[in-house]
């Protein structure tokens, strides 16, 4: 279920950058009174889109780290016989 929720958050960022993107551009181009409202609204769809970005690449780190360490290790176990175990 996490792997789901992380790869919409891919998405819903790379949408929120490009939108925001897009509003920061038409809004600099723009001479009209509502140039600063698209302006601002540009900054938090990309500042949004950073944040959800960021958020979904730490959350893949974390869990491919969390897959790493839950991998069995037989050099920790008593399976691998020591010097003086036959004794």
């Amino acid at each position: 279920m996490r792997r789901v929720s992380t790869f919409f958050e891919v998405i819903l960022s790379a949408t929120l950058l490009i939108l925001g993107l897009y509003m920061l551009r038409e809004g600099s181009s723009n001479q009209s009174s509502s140039a600063a409202a698209i302006l601002i609204g540009g900054a938090v769809c990309f500042t949004l889109g950073v944040m959800t970005l960021v958020s979904a690449v730490r959350s893949i780190l974390w869990h491919r780290r969390m897959l790493r360490h839950s991998m069995p290790n037989p050099y920790l176990g008593g399976a691998a016989p020591g010097p003086n175990r036959g004794q």
